[in-house]
């Protein structure tokens, strides 16, 4: 069963320049993320699964592009 299956979900569609534009994006809010109590430790959590998500989807392109 898929996980969005109940949920509302949306996509996004971007080129490879774009992809690397939000991993750097991504990378900077790690860096600069302030910390519980400022931000909830969910946002973190969700920052690095993005990250990962985001660098996954730099690697298929690499693979299949190279």
């Amino acid at each position: 069963m898929n996980d969005f299956e109940d949920e509302w979900h949306g996509e996004i569609v971007m080129n490879h320049e774009d992809v690397k534009r939000l991993y750097s994006l991504l990378c900077f809010a790690e860096e600069v993320w302030p910390g519980a109590p400022r931000r909830p430790y969910e946002e973190q959590d969700f920052i690095k699964h993005m990250k990962t998500v985001v660098f996954s989807m730099m690697a298929d392109y690499t693979f299949h592009n190279s």
